[in-house]
């Protein structure tokens, strides 16, 4: 959407400024006329389907799924990989299942067996929102979902046992479609749904699919048991055959090899290598820590360091004590050194003692380190030694075990195959007892009636969707077109888009072509038209300090923008202002001039450049005071050239002389490159733009080739506004009240 200003008068600033709603409701009441008709369009077009849509009835079950039924089943007790029927995907499988072709087949084979009457036809769609919703929701879940499988065509042959007529496919499709599950919350009880124009084959439609869902369940785990008894009967009668095989030869070996004395000495020689394992543990363990303290020591020598921080050394009961007694000496000598110099006999003494207790402490600590290091050899010893006898004793212990290889595989095989049989002994007899069981865990809890009223239509509802609908294509169209029409409609678009100044918004005149006359020259010339004239002039006034006359280049991006009538009520209101006012028509290709100003063409312009006629006999007054008529002239050939003609300048500038201001009617910038020639040596340009006709891109682009030019401007009008028919949309630029102050105000200059 193009720029729009904040209500209120408030208008943003050329970088974007504040948002406001009524930006979007002026949007919106502009485009009126574009969004009525779609809303109208939508929401008739709703009214209509959903009023003349066959009532569609629906018909619901309600059926109860219990997960813990099927304890009761071998299925569960023989076989551990049906675990899934008590995990958290167990509903969703019901779900599909409910929703299976194989399912649905079985419902349609029943209700196919019905009379024709009882079965109608598939309701052809009709137009509604709720119609409109439900064909999408079942066109995505057929899209998306299994496809179905169809029989081929037979020809006219007689169907094969077990193929599907073409009547049951089309059947089962239409119950497969229809048919919805719809889960309870927080519950275990599920509502089966159907809709049709017949009420009462709704409500058979899924009564049967209920009772066909419970029945295919029973039909599976009935299936299942069977399947189940004969297998387990089978591998019955083969563990037999290898429990019996497996313990004669188990007997055989423990006769022929004396097995029961070669059980006790392998007892003896497990307790011993388990005692020598856990001894080298140990041993081990000493070592590591031994070996621990002794790098320790080893690096703490290597830096240069003393030993006497070394935790082991200070751990020595011996140390501590000769370290005590050197703090103790230290401190009284400090004391009598405060008294007594080092030559006093006390202090020597002392002095001698210091000496031999700090010479008794080093050999201590090289005590405890000579302790540390034969304790680590002591213990990497005893690890070798313990080694050793544990190697030996494995040995003797591999020894002995492959006298037990046999003894303990025939051993192990005759237990395996024993529990084996009797596992599958007592799950037989659950199974046998299990397969008469015709208990299920589905029941219909709340069977389906015939249902009363229709579900379709939904007339209220229709109507707010239809209304919703509408509304929205309604914005989307409003909001569209505003978005995409690049044309300049607002002053803010000039002063962002142009970077111009905005001079002001002249509105629409719709007689201002009548007989070519200028809108100011005519007895019924609005007074807003008058008005917004005057606040133009007044800018164009004040828009530049220099002292002398001025010349001021009206022109726009194209033809048919206003240019003329910008330009002769320019000159008009300065005339009326007591400013000596000449206006030139400079658009020698379209001349229009001397038409608004009731003169005649010839001779103008062109005649002067060429030397035909003098500027005295081709400048001629009108009837407004204070304002004089430079024509066009004769339409010449090369009008560009003589624009660019050093003639042209000499002309202008002896208007300047003459005149206060030179008011020059350019041609438009883009067809031609007139108006830049004539931009370039005027005082200013007056850059008109006409309301929603001017693109923004070709604007721009104009304004860039008059920047070329060197061009100086002073600003740009915003003109040939429709106030009358948009004039919410244009309401903080003009309220009525504006006109009705005007009208009750004099009109004057």
């Amino acid at each position: 959407m193009a720029h729009l200003p904040n209500a209120g008068g408030r208008q943003a600033s050329a970088k974007g400024g504040g948002w406001h709603p009524t930006d979007y409701l002026r949007v919106l009441y502009k485009r009126r006329w574009v969004a009525i008709p779609g809303f109208l369009l939508v929401f008739v077009s709703g009214a209509i389907g959903s009023i003349r849509t066959v009532p569609v009835y629906e018909a619901r079950t309600q059926i109860i799924i219990e997960k813990d039924a099927r304890r009761n089943t071998s299925i569960n007790t023989v076989l551990e990989e049906r675990e899934s029927w008590y995990q958290d995907d167990f509903y969703p499988t019901q779900y599909r299942v409910l929703q299976s072709r194989t399912l649905a087949q079985r419902t349609a084979r029943v209700l196919a067996r019905e009379p024709a009457e009882r079965v109608p036809a598939a309701s052809t769609w009709s137009f509604s929102p709720s119609a409109v919703v439900g064909t999408t929701i079942a066109a995505v879940r057929h899209w998306f979902g299994p496809a179905p499988v169809l029989p081929a065509a037979s020809d006219g042959a007689d169907p094969a046992p077990g193929a599907v007529s073409p009547q049951e496919a089309a059947l089962t499709s239409r119950v497969q479609a229809g048919v919805s599950v719809v889960p309870v919350r927080n519950s275990r009880l599920v509502d089966l749904r159907f809709r049709s124009p017949d009420p009462e084959f709704a409500a058979r439609v899924v009564n049967q699919h209920a009772a066909q869902y419970i029945e295919q369940s029973l039909e599976f785990r009935l299936a299942a048991t069977t399947q189940t008894n004969a297998w387990l009967t089978s591998q019955l009668e083969e563990q037999r055959r290898l429990v019996e095989e497996s313990e004669r030869r188990l007997q055989d070996y423990k006769e022929q090899n004396n097995a029961t004395s070669v059980d006790d000495k392998q007892n003896i020689i497990v307790q011993k290598l388990n005692a020598l394992n856990e001894q080298f543990v140990q041993a081990r363990i000493a070592r590591m820590n031994a070996e621990v303290q002794v790098n320790a020591m080893a690096e703490r020598r290597a830096r240069g360091e003393s030993l006497e921080s070394f935790p082991p050394v200070l751990a020595s009961p011996v140390v501590q004590k000769l370290r005590a007694d050197i703090v103790a000496k230290e401190s009284e000598r400090a004391r009598l050194g405060t008294q007594y110099g080092p030559a006093y006999p006390a202090m020597r003494d002392l002095a001698s003692q210091i000496e031999a207790a700090n010479r008794d402490l080093d050999l201590e600590i090289d005590k405890v380190a000579a302790a540390l290091q034969a304790e680590f050899q002591t213990a990497r010893a005893r690890e070798a030694a313990l080694q050793q006898s544990l190697a030996g004793q494995q040995r003797e212990s591999l020894g002995l075990d492959r006298q037990m290889l046999d003894y303990s595989a025939l051993e192990r095989e005759a237990q395996s195959n024993r529990q084996l049989y009797e596992n599958l002994l007592a799950r037989a007899k659950e199974t046998g007892a299990a397969g008469e069981y015709r208990g299920t865990a589905i029941q219909v809890l709340d069977p389906a009636t015939v249902p009363s009223a229709p579900v379709l239509p939904r007339t209220p509802r229709d109507l707010l969707l239809a209304a919703l609908a509408g509304g929205l294509l309604a914005l989307g169209l409003a909001f569209g077109f505003e978005y995409f029409d690049s044309r300049i409609k607002l002053p803010e678009e000039i002063k962002t888009h142009l970077n111009l100044p905005f001079l002001g918004m002249i509105p629409v005149f719709p007689d201002a072509g009548r007989d070519g006359e200028a809108p100011l020259l005519q007895p019924d010339a609005p007074a807003a038209f008058s008005e917004a004239i005057r606040a133009v002039r007044t800018a164009v006034l004040f828009s530049s300090a220099e002292d002398g006359a001025r010349s001021v280049v009206v022109t726009s991006t194209g033809p048919h923008e206003g240019k003329t009538v910008v330009s002769s009520s320019l000159a008009i209101t300065l005339a009326q202002a007591g400013q000596r006012t000449i206006v030139v028509d400079a658009d020698m290709r379209r001349p229009r001039m001397h038409e608004a100003l009731d003169r005649s063409q010839e001779p103008g312009l062109s005649n002067v450049l060429v030397g035909e006629a003098s500027l005295a006999d081709a400048a001629r007054t009108t009837a407004v005071p204070n304002l004089t008529l430079l024509a066009a002239g004769h339409i010449p050939p090369n009008p560009a050239e003589l624009l660019s003609s050093p003639r042209y300048a000499e002309l202008i500038a002896e208007l300047k002389r003459r005149y206060d201001w030179v008011v020059i009617d350019a041609p438009p910038v883009m067809p031609v490159t007139d108006a830049a020639v004539v931009a370039h040596g005027s005082s200013g340009v007056l850059f008109v733009v006409g309301a929603e006709m001017t693109p923004r891109q070709t604007a721009i682009a104009a304004v860039e080739q008059l920047r070329s030019a060197n061009a100086r401007f002073i600003g740009a009008v915003l003109n040939r506004v429709n106030i009358q028919r948009h004039a919410y949309y244009y309401s903080p630029y003009y309220r009525k009240e504006y006109g009705k102050y005007y009208q009750r105000s004099p009109n004057r200059a």
